[in-house]
C-alpha cells in the first residue's frame, strides 16, 4: 500500500469497522484486536508511505492504548517510535533516543528475537546521529553485539534506502 489516497481509505474503513463492534462471523484471533493494534498498524502504514510523524505519533497512541497489558507489543511500537523520529524529515534524536531507551526498559520483562531485531533495527536507525551525545549514550548502553548494528536489510526497501547500514524501517508485524 504505497498509495496514499488508498492507505487512507482502507485505513478509515478499518476504523469505521472496528468501531461498529463485534461480528459473530469475526474470526477467533479479532478477540486480540483492541485500539492499540489499530492504532498501531496504522502507525506501520503511515511508516511505509514515509508520513514518518504520523508513524510516530501512531506508534505513542499504541504503547498508551495497550495500557499495561501485551508487553511485547509496547516494546515493539515503541520501538517503531525510535525509529520514526530518527528517520523523520527533520529528525528528532534526542527523541529517538529518548524513545530507544523506553525499549531497553523492557528487556528483563520481554525476550523475543522480535524485539532483539526491532532493537538492532533502532541501532540502524540512530547510527547517523552518532554525535548526538543522548543517541551516542544509548549505542554505548545497548547490550546488542556491535557489527551487528546495521539494521535487517530486508527492512531497509521500506524506507527506500539503498545500501546496508541505512536508515531501518519498522518493525514488520
Amino acid at each position: 500500500m504505497r498509495e496514499a489516497g488508498a492507505t487512507d481509505k482502507a485505513i478509515v474503513r478499518a476504523h469505521t469497522l472496528y468501531a461498529q463492534g463485534p461480528a459473530d462471523t469475526d474470526p477467533p484471533w479479532l478477540d486480540f484486536y483492541a485500539p492499540g493494534e489499530l492504532a498501531g498498524l496504522e502507525c506501520l502504514a503511515r511508516a511505509d508511505l514515509g508520513q514518518h510523524q504520523r508513524a510516530a505519533s501512531g506508534a505513542e497512541q499504541a504503547v498508551l492504548l495497550h495500557g499495561n497489558a501485551f508487553a511485547r507489543n509496547r516494546a515493539l511500537y515503541t520501538a517503531d517510535v525510535a525509529i520514526q523520529h530518527a528517520v523523520r524529515d527533520r529528525p528528532e534524536p534526542e527523541a529517538a533516543a529518548e524513545a530507544a531507551g523506553r525499549v531497553l526498559a523492557f528487556l528483563p520483562e520481554v525476550r523475543s528475537d522480535r524485539l532483539l531485531q526491532s532493537l538492532h533495527n533502532v541501532a540502524g536507525a540512530l547510527q547517523r546521529h552518532g554525535r548526538v551525545p543522548a543517541v551516542a549514550s544509548w549505542i554505548e548502553e545497548a547490550p546488542l553485539p556491535r557489527p551487528h548494528l546495521r539494521a535487517h536489510p530486508r527492512r531497509l526497501g521500506r524506507l527506500g534506502a539503498a545500501r546496508p547500514g541505512a536508515a531501518a524501517s519498522p518493525c514488520e508485524r
